[in-house]
Order: C-alpha cells, then sequence, then structure tokens
C-alpha cells in the first residue's frame, strides 16, 4: 500500500515564502548560539535490534499520571503509536506531510513509496519497540505510514535548529505558531512521544546518502544546548558493560546529561564519579552506622550550609560532578551547571519515568540528582546564592517560580545511595565539626548584613564601658 496521496507540497514551497533574514528567539536558547560541538552517541542499527532483542519503549504508569497528565501527554505533536492522531494542533499534522515531500523532491527519481518501502520492509521490528497491544488499531500500512511522516518531522526539525537553516525555521514557526512550537520542544523528550533512533538513522541515510550523519545529527541537536563534548572512553561508558545504545531521544539526552564534562583532560572529576557509581554495586564506602547516622538527619539546604561556612562554584555541565572541600574555615561545595526553564520539569519528570520503567537498566541516577536539587533548594534565597555563584540560571520568571519547578517534580521517595553519598557524607562531617564551624556561624549571625555588625560592635563598647566604669568604681583612680 502506498502512503496517502494528499502528501503533495513540494520542498519549494517551504523555502521561498522566508526569503528574507529574521532573527528570533525561542523558548531555549537563540539563534546566534555558538555552534555545537560533537557528541558522540552511538544508535542501534536495525540489524543490531534482531540480534540482541528488542527493547521496548514503554508507558507511564498511571500512577505517575495523576494530576500530572500534562506532563506525559504530548501537545502538539504525536510522534509513534500511543498518541497517534490526537495533537490538539492540526496545522503540526499537515506539516508533516509537507516535510515528507520536501526530502521526496530532493531525491528524484526516487519516490514517496521508495522511503515508505524501507519503513515498511522494519515494520515488524519497530513494531516490537513498543507495548503488546498498543499498536494494533493500526494495520501495518498505517503504521509505516506514522513511521515515515513522524520520523520525517524529527529530521526535518533537528536538521533546521543543527544547521540554522533560519528560513526554513521561520516558516515552521509561522505555519504551525509560535505556541505549538512551544510545545514541540517539550514534546520531543515524552517519553510516550518516542521513535527508536535507529529509525531515524535508517531514514536519514536513505535521505541524504550518508550512514553515519544521522547519529551525528542527533548528537549535534543535543549538544547544541548541552555543549558537551565526548570522546571515545566515554561514549564506551554511556553504552555501558552490555555495550547497549539509546534507544530513543530521551534516553540519549539523559545519557548525555550524566556522561562528562567539556574538557576531560582539564576535569577528569566527573568521570571518577561515574567510575564510584559503576563500582558502587560492588562494595560500600561507609560503615553500616554512617549511613544510619545519614538517614536519620536531612540534608541542608544551601542557606543552611552557607550559615555553616559553605561556599559554592560551579564545576561543570555532567550533573553527577558535584564535589565538597574541607578546609580549616570553611567549606567548598562545587555543584555542576542547571539551565532551568519551562520544559525542565517535562523533561525530569519524563526521565524519572524512564528509569523507572521496566527493562531499563538504571541506578536511579537522574532521579538521585532531582532529590539532591530538591534537598538544596527550598526557598528562593538558595536559588538566588545559587544563581549568583554561576550555578544555576534560570529563564523563568523569578526565583520562586525555579523553587516551585524542584518541588513539582515527584521522585515517589526512590533514590539510590551510591549517587551523591560521600558528597553528602563529607558535608556533614564538616558541619558536624565545631572548630570548623564555629568562626562561619559568627560570621554569619553578626556579619550577614552592616546592622547586625554596628550592632556587635555597639554591643561590645557597651560592655567596654560597663567594664571600665565597675573597675574605676571599686579602684578610684587616685
Amino acid at each position: 500500500m502506498e502512503p496517502d496521496n494528499r502528501l503533495s507540497t513540494s520542498e519549494d514551497s517551504i523555502t521561498t515564502q522566508a526569503s528574507h533574514h529574521v532573527h528570533v528567539v525561542d523558548n531555549e536558547e537563540t539563534e546566534e548560539e555558538s555552534s555545537p560541538v560533537e557528541v558522540s552517541i552511538p544508535i542501534q542499527s536495525a540489524a543490531e535490534t534482531t540480534s540482541r532483542g528488542r527493547r521496548k519503549i514503554h508507558k507511564v504508569p498511571s500512577l505517575l499520571r495523576v494530576n500530572k497528565e500534562h506532563l506525559y501527554t504530548p501537545v502538539a505533536v504525536s510522534l509513534g503509536p500511543y498518541h497517534h492522531g490526537r495533537s490538539q494542533f492540526p496545522q503540526v499534522e499537515d506539516f508533516k506531510v509537507e516535510m515528507l515531500d520536501s526530502f521526496v523532491a530532493a531525491n528524484a527519481p526516487k519516490d514517496k513509496g521508495f522511503f515508505y518501502s524501507k519503513i515498511f520492509e522494519r515494520v515488524d521490528e519497530i513494531r516490537g519497540h513498543y507495548e503488546e497491544g498498543s499498536t494494533d488499531e493500526l494495520n501495518d500500512e498505517a503504521f509505516a505510514e506514522m513511521i515515515l511522516l513522524d520520523t520525517c518531522f524529527i529530521i526535518y526539525f533537528m536538521k533546521c535548529r543543527v544547521e540554522k537553516i533560519i528560513e526554513r525555521l521561520y516558516v515552521f514557526r509561522q505555519r504551525i505558531g509560535w505556541l505549538a512550537y512551544r510545545f514541540v520542544l517539550m514534546d520531543l523528550f515524552k517519553l510516550e512521544n518516542q521513535i527508536p533512533l535507529w529509525v531515524i538513522s535508517l531514514l536519514y541515510a536513505l535521505i541524504f546518502h550518508d550512514e553515519d550523519d544521522g547519529e551525528a545529527l542527533v548528537c549535534n541537536y543535543l549538544s547544541k544546548f548541552l555543549k558537551i563534548e565526548y570522546n571515545y572512553a566515554v561514549q564506551q561508558m554511556i553504552r555501558g558493560d552490555e555495550n547497549e545504545p539509546p534507544l530513543h531521544l530521551l534516553e540519549a539526552k539523559q545519557r548525555v546529561l550524566f556522561g562528562q564534562p567539556p574538557n576531560m583532560e582539564s576535569d577528569p572529576g566527573c568521570l571518577a564519579d561515574i567510575l564510584k557509581l559503576m563500582k558502587g554495586r560492588q562494595r560500600r564506602k561507609r560503615p553500616n552506622e554512617s549511613v544510619f547516622k545519614q538517614l536519620s538527619h536531612p540534608f541542608r539546604s544551601v542557606t543552611d550550609l552557607k550559615a555553616k561556612g559553605i561556599r559554592f562554584s560551579a564545576s561543570s555541565n555532567c550533573l553527577l560532578n558535584a564535589r565538597f572541600h574541607s578546609y580549616c574555615f570553611y567549606g567548598l561545595l562545587q555543584l555542576p551547571v542547571l539551565f532551568v526553564h519551562d520544559s525542565t520539569r517535562v523533561f525530569f519528570s519524563n526521565a524519572i519515568a524512564f528509569e523507572m520503567s521496566p527493562e531499563t537498566k538504571s541506578d536511579l541516577t537522574l532521579t538521585s540528582y532531582v532529590n539532591f536539587m530538591k534537598s538544596l533548594i527550598e526557598n528562593p534565597k538558595d536559588v538566588k546564592e545559587l544563581r549568583e555563584n554561576g550555578i544555576l540560571f534560570s529563564r523563568l520568571g523569578s526565583d520562586e517560580e525555579v523553587v516551585q519547578v524542584f518541588k513539582e517534580i515527584d521522585t515517589y521517595g526512590l533514590s539510590s545511595r551510591n549517587v551523591f553519598q560521600d558528597v553528602k557524607m563529607r558535608i556533614e562531617e564538616h558541619c558536624n565539626s565545631k572548630a570548623k564551624t564555629w568562626t562561619a556561624e559568627l560570621i554569619h549571625t553578626y556579619f550577614r548584613t552592616p546592622w547586625t555588625a554596628v550592632a556587635l560592635f555597639a554591643a561590645v563598647f557597651l560592655l567596654c564601658l560597663t567594664f571600665l566604669q565597675t573597675f574605676y568604681t571599686i579602684r578610684p583612680a587616685n
């Protein structure tokens, strides 16, 4: 069965409408950002899926969706079978057809049937990545057409943003509307809205005649706003012991965030943290009494830590790269840089749902990171302190909104003791040392503002006067 004949628009109709140069700013980044750096993310090929068995793109459990449907259900664009045809923006579905036509026009004499047939050949393999019974409403022909259109949408969208094709990106925004465009950025990272990466790579190779550039497209799209560069060693670490590439875009982004800092040679700390995490299952670093002591005391917020003389600085983009150094009269907590915007809640919620999915090999790393940040950020003062130290960058309206974002991300009481355990224990030891924190507490209590300092000096001055008056009363000067 051939794809629907309603696909009829050529690429010229997409590009000629924006011959002028346009500068626009979206919700996540500006078009003037530095060129993306290289990120290496291996993508599983179609042949590999048959030899290794097919991993599943699971649905979000109903328990997690209670009062949070908007975090997991796509709004502007539906990708894959779970929410097929349920977009609230019909113009986005129409634009998928135009994108396919643009690719076909650039590959003459190949027609739509050629690309459709290549997807149809793999239809059983692609179905195998989704939960059993979830694709039964679509016959093979309709399922293949859906995957073809959805994959073309992803390729076109990522390619426009990576290559900074301003005219096409402008037309894209104008055609679907700014509101829909805002939600597309979020929908791409929702767990139930994923297409297997090997399918994207397969179709990309057919369209652009390059088997490797499909992987590069995904890597560059992620690196555009994460700006993280990977070498071969870290690439192997991301693959894991069984050399298993990420299945979809959400998993790829999660692996990048917890992979490695921008410069391995100048900042190897994140690699060491990852190695510690990988060894965490084999041994415990602390005796049981230390663990019980840690559990008996809730972790401290940024404001509380500052009162104990702990300073803050940025470490790297790797979200595992948290370190603590204890000195004589102060401590230094280095935290990874985090950008908070309106899609942060959506990404973390879906990434947590992915970590909790069946068959997912996870140490709850991301969930533990979110718990760590939730404990540090309790009020706007905590956000302000992290902002002023270059750790947290927010595109929300206020510090209160940042606090609310973390409060609304539910981790369901799950965490891993292996993640950030050493950092927490060292901080607790520092805070429990009176010798190291007494001076800091004195300064924090009496020198927070000029007025408290003046009050302290006035009190000391009056105390001295009282002492002198008493002394000379008892022993007159003559």
